[in-house]
């Protein structure tokens, strides 16, 4: 799965760029939860041998220890669910950010809208959507790199856009 999805599409005569931003992961949730049911498997062997063995007390443990892992992965799962979703068109620039179970939109009028990020090597700073005062940060869990080259995508996909409606009659 890429960090950064740029699309383009035509619908009714109107183009539109989506740009999809997701946080770099090392599982997919398929591939983690079966790592727990591995490890779920393994700690109940052991714990089974060592309780015939006279140990049964650890048992508690066990459990315990795979609850707490368990926990962690799954916590780890869905905080790494993040969507943002950019959608430029002509009328309007809408930032969709699905986080947690809550989704959060926001919009902005594509003539006035400004992409505004400076890339800096000491700090890491902001990738912003502004007009009119307001404006929201994306990507916030991207690397320096990774929110350059988003600027870049947006800032060209905008002017695009506003460049096909001027010429639009």
């Amino acid at each position: 799965m890429q960090t950064i999805d740029i699309t383009e599409h035509e619908q009714d005569g109107l183009k539109a760029f989506i740009l999809t931003l997701r946080p770099r992961r090392s599982a997919d949730p398929r591939v983690a939860y079966s790592f727990c049911a591995i490890l779920g498997c393994i700690w109940f062997c052991a714990g089974t041998i060592i309780s015939m063995m006279g140990g049964w007390p650890v048992i508690g443990f066990f459990g315990a220890e795979f609850i707490v892992v368990a926990g962690m992965v799954h916590v780890f799962i869905r905080h790494s669910e993040v969507l943002e979703t950019i959608a430029i068109t002509a009328n309007d620039v809408t930032v969709v950010r699905k986080a947690l179970g809550r989704e959060e939109t926001k919009t902005f009028p594509a003539s006035w809208a400004q992409i505004h990020y400076t890339a800096s090597s000491e700090i890491s700073t902001p990738l912003e959507i502004r007009s009119h005062g307001e404006g929201i940060e994306i990507g916030k869990f991207l690397s320096k790199n990774e929110k350059n080259k988003t600027a870049g995508a947006l800032n060209e996909g905008l002017n695009r856009i506003r460049t096909a409606a001027l010429e639009r009659p």
